[in-house]
């Protein structure tokens, strides 16, 4: 999992339209499938020149509409190519044409860039506002100027296919600095979302497993997918820097609360504040619907922070304002304790 891997918010009616960012091979796959049925067997392009070494590259988007049975049903795709700003392969299946699936889609990846979301935030860093283009078949051209895009230049041909170039301004949300920290001794201590799962997960084994002596089954569950992560480094004064510690927040399904757990610094970090360090950055991440706590606290004005604490924390939570609820339980063989917190919410983008 990368720093990249954000959900996309929720456009469309109600419930009923979800636009996410491909996080998963199964994902990625079902978007492929998408415009393979799209441009290689209805519009005749060349199924090798479909895929490219761009994909790997770029944010995809998938957008799922709900059926009324519950079941849901693949709707469009689209990818964006940072370095370039660069929208391509908008993509929707047939019997969803005409019911706006393209503009749900295009708001979403819109939402998208202003929110710096997935690899997309990584080349907005200190940018206020950015011109995103697309390459636009002129059949789609009166498409764009309907959703806000301006034709800039002469049409082309790319392809094989009439093309035009169009543009739209985006005017950023403000950039939320990383959460940091610095020590007496010459070091610095930053926490951000993680760009790599198995770097959160060496730290979660050398704390839990090795020296808590927790098993790894107990360690890996099925909410690792579904969380947001987070990493905080150490920067020495020569530059250097170590991993430090980790944390992650799980959002309960459906619900304004979720669960802020495997909280963990290295032993040679610990003290002087870097677990409140991590703490701060997650409910600064939640405050600013930032990942998949975003997309889960859509509609949402403020959210339960919940902790399954080990008895021996509970007053370093407490000290950052989180409450207990009940009596002690065993989890995993020891002894914990419910803690909760809540967090108010920024208002959402209309």
């Amino acid at each position: 999992m990368t720093a990249a891997t954000y959900n996309a918010p929720l456009v469309g009616d109600g419930n009923l339209y979800t636009t996410v960012l491909c996080e998963s091979p199964e994902q990625m796959q079902r978007a492929l499938d998408i415009r393979y049925k799209v441009f290689v067997e209805e519009q005749g392009y060349d199924a090798a020149i479909e895929v490219d070494a761009l994909d790997p590259l770029c944010d995809h988007l998938l957008l799922t509409v709900q059926r009324a049975d519950g079941t849901l049903a693949d709707v469009g795709t689209l990818r964006f190519y940072p370095p370039k700003l660069k929208l391509g392969r908008v993509a929707v299946h047939k019997a969803f044409r005409g019911t706006g699936a393209g503009k749900r889609l295009c708001e979403a990846l819109e939402e998208h860039v202003r929110e710096r979301r997935g690899k997309t935030g990584d080349v907005l860093r200190g940018k206020d506002v950015v011109v995103i283009q697309a390459h636009a078949q002129k059949i789609a051209e009166k498409f764009y100027t309907k959703i806000g895009w301006n034709v800039q230049g002469p049409d082309f041909v790319e392809e094989g296919q009439p093309h035009c170039q169009v543009i739209k301004r985006v005017k950023l949300s403000p950039e939320v600095a990383p959460a940091t920290l610095t020590t007496k001794k010459p070091r610095t201590y930053r926490v951000q979302l993680c760009e790599d799962f198995e770097r959160c997960l060496k730290i979660r084994i050398a704390v839990f497993v090795d020296e808590q002596g927790f098993t790894m089954e107990d360690e890996l569950d099925d909410k690792d997918e579904s969380s947001d992560h987070f990493i905080m480094t150490m920067t020495n004064e020569d530059g250097t820097e170590e991993d430090a510690g980790t944390i992650r927040w799980w959002p309960k399904p459906g619900l304004a609360a979720g669960k802020i757990g495997r909280v963990c610094v290295l032993p040679k970090f610990r003290g002087g504040g870097t677990g409140k360090l991590l703490m701060q950055a997650v409910e600064d991440h939640l405050h600013h619907r930032r990942g998949k706590a975003g997309v889960a606290l859509h509609g949402k004005t403020s959210v339960k922070a919940l902790v399954h604490s080990q008895m021996h924390a509970e007053g370093f939570y407490a000290r950052s304002g989180y409450v207990r609820e009940g009596e002690q339980f065993m989890e995993d063989g020891a002894p914990h304790c419910l803690l909760v917190k809540t967090i108010e919410l920024v208002p959402e983008t209309a």
